[in-house]
């Protein structure tokens, strides 16, 4: 089958879609079309693998497989393309692969996920839905001589249906993301490098670790909050829920109150400065430490709360407030 045969059937199948929605895919698959051929394909093989045009058509409006990149739109001046990624079907978990970025993920009143982000920058973005996940992720980065002083570092805005509870996956080798407070489900996000904040936001699990970068957590309700810093700074404003285990390898971590009926903190080579909600002898306290710094001692009265300190070659300063 010829590309345009297969072209002009898929957007008759998808005669259910509004205009820009379906002028949005077959765009996208113009430029699928276009990569497959300049990689040596005939037209052909080309179009066969990307199967029955109803087929294709199906898999979009079930929102199993909606690959609707979007056009190309000029960006402000000395900026780089811009496009528009919009979700079909409901959705309720995303994944964020990114670098050397700034995202912003936003709630809004709009109905689908919405997704505005840079194209023909450093990175070669592919956004992608299966089902009611939806995947960013960077293919590749594009070296060229860039100021990146400037302000040539991209950004990428996520807007998310105020009513939806998403699912984060987020790993970050540079750049930056900002979380919006609200609703979530379980949040798992790992710096590599680059910085991560947030508002104050609501979920089941939250896990944050990162090797080299920045975490700043505005305020986190949450079932269980894990962070992990190995060479890097975590910052907490508040923590409350049933568990907060903060594990500190070779890095800085704060947190200026946790209410959690369990809390647990390791610093084997960085410092802990940490405030907790109640007085001291409303936790049992265990403690064990070697060549460090703990401002922590022994407790057992059989209270609700516990807290577990571990110190090796690091510090911990803990205050109680209440």
């Amino acid at each position: 089958m010829k590309y345009i045969e297969w072209r002009d059937e898929l957007e008759h199948f998808l005669g259910g879609l509004d205009e820009s929605e379906r002028e949005n895919i077959i765009l996208y698959y113009g430029e699928m079309y276009a990569d497959k051929r300049d990689s040596g394909l005939s037209e052909e093989d080309a179009v066969a693998q990307f199967g029955a045009p109803y087929d294709a058509a199906k898999k979009i409006l079930d929102g199993e497989g909606c690959p609707n990149e979007g056009a190309k739109r000029p960006a402000p001046e000395g900026n780089d393309e811009r496009a528009l990624f919009t979700s079909c079907g409901a959705a309720d978990a995303i994944e964020i692969n990114g670098a050397l970025s700034r995202i912003h993920v936003k709630f809004s009143r709009d109905r689908q996920v919405r997704i505005d982000y840079p194209v023909n920058s450093l990175l070669d973005y592919r956004i992608s839905q299966q089902g009611g996940k939806i995947t960013i992720k960077h293919r590749n980065v594009k070296f060229r001589n860039v100021d990146l002083k400037a302000g040539l570092i991209a950004e990428m805005t996520i807007e998310l249906p105020a009513d939806m509870t998403p699912d984060c996956d987020i790993r970050l080798t540079g750049g930056s993301i900002k979380l919006a407070g609200g609703d979530y489900g379980n949040i798992k996000a790992y710096i590599e490098g680059g910085a991560l904040s947030t508002g104050k936001i609501f979920c089941g699990d939250a896990h944050f670790a990162t090797d080299a970068g920045k975490i700043d957590i505005s305020g986190a309700v949450c079932h269980r909050l894990y962070a992990e810093i190995n060479a890097g700074v975590l910052y907490a404003g508040s923590i409350c829920g049933s568990c907060a285990d903060i594990k500190i390898n070779a890095g800085k971590g704060g947190a200026d109150m946790i209410d959690c009926k369990r809390t647990n903190i390791f610093v084997s080579a960085g410092a802990a400065n940490i405030k907790l909600a109640g007085r001291s002898d409303d936790y049992d306290i265990k403690v064990k430490k070697t060549l460090s710094s703990c401002s922590l001692e022994e407790r057992s009265a059989g209270s609700e709360r516990s807290l577990a300190a571990e110190v090796y070659c690091g510090a911990l300063n803990a205050a109680f407030e209440g």
